[in-house]
């Protein structure tokens, strides 16, 4: 291979790990669009509905940022099947830890 064509190969190699590494794409986060893992739907779901429902509107954007951001983190684990198998237990995990958190709000998770 000449020296052009691994320079190709290292652009093209940067590209896709940027790519990888990059936030989530197509909805930006958005805490009330699925990602395809039940558990992890369903999490969502409840959390959207708690914090459109009854958050006062004052809280409601550090609590949407902070699931935006778990959103975003399960998005991207869909691309590794080592992470994606993991995503079932995970988004578990996160419903079980905002119990507390979402019912001082009047929410059941």
């Amino acid at each position: 291979m000449n020296s052009s064509a691994w320079s190709l190969a290292a652009i093209a190699a940067a590209c896709l790990s940027l790519a990888a590494c990059s936030p989530a794409s197509g909805s930006g986060g958005k805490i009330d669009d699925a990602i395809g893992v039940v558990q992890c739907d369903e999490y969502l779901a409840k959390v959207a509905a708690c914090i459109n429902q009854k958050v006062p509107e004052a809280q409601r954007t550090p609590l949407r940022a902070s699931v935006s951001q778990e959103y975003a983190t399960w998005k991207e684990a869909l691309a590794n099947p080592v992470h994606r198998a993991a995503l079932p237990q995970a988004c578990a995990i996160a419903e079980e830890q905002a119990k507390d958190e979402y019912a001082r709000y009047g929410c059941a998770m």
